[in-house]
């Protein structure tokens, strides 16, 4: 197993009640999730079925998927809401 670091694109779709995930890092990964939880899942996945569709074919790997990253120093985005009491107005 190996861990690598993407940047994903998720698009809430409501016929589907879910998210459509997708990445610039990986052309050609698509795939679905209604939580974190079964997005990541999704992905592991459709990385897995991805690679070795390219591999079989000798595709080269994209970049962000040449180089596992470090397991012991993570990097990560997250969006959090926070009550801050302040409103905004828009």
């Amino acid at each position: 197993m190996a861990l690598y670091k993407i940047r994903l694109t998720l698009e809430w779709d409501e016929t589907n009640q879910a998210y459509a995930v997708s990445s610039s890092d990986v052309p050609g990964l698509n795939t679905f999730g209604a939580n974190l939880a079964e997005i990541r899942a999704n992905v592991a996945d459709a990385l897995e079925t991805l690679l070795e569709f390219m591999d079989s074919e000798g595709l080269a790997r994209p970049s962000a998927l040449q180089q596992p990253v470090d397991e012991t120093k993570l990097e990560t985005d997250l969006l959090v809401t926070v009550n801050t009491g302040i409103m905004v107005n828009t």
